[in-house]
């Protein structure tokens, strides 16, 4: 049995189809171009209509009859006499009324256009038209600690977050963050997302559809996403979440840049923390979201070139307070090098800190 629309249902079916009209940018210019006509034809008919009585009525020039209709039109008092014709008083009534119903109508599509971008920024219609911006592809339950990681001050620096992801609605609509609605692995959806102006991406294990999967499947579907990254942006930096370190070379032959795998992470801290009592308390400060300490790869200043590995690692304590963990190298890191290695000019250092040091 076919089921007809209530007519609630069809009142708020006019309603929505009505916004989506009024809100579409030609309806304003429509809008405009009949106020114009009404302007003119209303002009020069009231000056007909007083012209063919005394030569000496206030209408009765093109100036006096151009001001009556700019009062009416606009709807803005100026001071202009009405008609003293019949025919143009009772012509003023009716461009009156049409011109009060064309003013309603524009406000109507004002307010359906500001309503419409509301709706759209909330469903993820937009694009994305910010820089150095971190992009989230994909969503999971884990997202919302990820984005108060890099919402704080010491750890992404306040980094402006797009989240896209193939949900219908912003699942943070009281966060500052831009959400984008599309699929992560279509080079459209990524472009709206801003992923060629992008600072850095993150690849995560996508949990949008709400339906259980393996862990290769949902690796195999990460896996595309980096492809699409790097297809779109060859330059940025891609993070990708794994679930089955068994996988692991296939995000290296996509060209990840780093590869994160929870399973591997917790399974070793919990072995390490039998071994080495305090061990897995120590890394829940580095981890947790509440607290101030930070492990950062910042580039080596000039004045470390060619120094030593302890020279350095003295320096960085007075200079910034910060302990020097080890350099990275080719894009590998090393963690504790020999006390006499060497800075290079590429090198980068790992530190431990309270607040993102500067260097100089």
């Amino acid at each position: 049995m076919l089921h007809r629309p209530s007519n609630t249902e069809r009142l708020k079916s006019l309603f929505w189809r009505a916004i989506f009209v009024l809100s579409r940018p030609n309806t304003y210019l429509l809008i405009a171009l009949g106020l114009l006509a009404l302007l003119i034809i209303g002009t020069l008919v009231i000056w007909e209509f007083e012209t063919q009585g005394d030569s000496k009525l206030p209408l009765a020039s093109f100036d006096g009859s151009f001001t009556y209709m700019l009062q009416n039109v606009s709807g803005v008092w100026i001071g202009s006499q009405p008609p003293s014709t019949g025919g143009g008083r009772a012509f003023a009534v009716v461009v009156i009324l049409i011109a009060a119903a064309t003013r309603a109508l524009l406000v109507a599509a004002l307010v359906s256009g500001f309503v419409n971008r509301v709706l759209a920024q909330g469903q993820g219609r937009g694009r994305a038209r910010m820089d150095n911006h971190v992009l989230i592809c994909g969503w999971n339950s884990r997202v919302q600690q990820m984005i108060d990681v890099l919402q704080r001050e010491a750890y992404g620096a306040g980094a402006p977050i797009v989240l896209l992801a193939q949900l219908p609605q912003n699942p943070y609509p009281e966060s500052n963050i831009k959400f984008v609605s599309g699929n992560v692995t279509h080079r459209q959806d990524l472009e709206r997302a801003g992923v060629k102006t992008a600072r850095a991406a993150i690849a995560l294990t996508d949990e949008s559809d709400h339906d259980p999967h393996m862990d290769s499947t949902y690796d195999a579907r990460a896996v595309l996403t980096v492809l699409a990254l790097k297809e779109a942006n060859p330059q940025l930096h891609v993070v990708a979440q794994l679930r089955d370190p068994a996988n692991r070379q296939h995000f290296e032959r996509a060209r990840a840049d780093e590869i994160i795998a929870s399973a591997e992470m917790s399974e070793g801290l919990l072995a390490r923390s039998a071994l080495n009592a305090g061990i897995g308390q120590a890394f829940s400060v580095l981890l947790r979201l509440d607290t101030p300490q930070e492990v950062y790869v910042v580039d080596a200043a000039p004045t470390l070139e060619g120094k030593t590995f302890q020279a350095a690692l003295v320096h960085e304590q007075i200079r910034s307070g910060t302990i020097l963990l080890g350099v990275v190298e080719g894009g590998k890191p090393i963690l504790c090098p020999p006390s006499q290695y060497r800075i290079h000019g590429g090198s980068r250092l790992i530190v431990l800190g309270n607040v993102r040091p500067k260097m100089s």
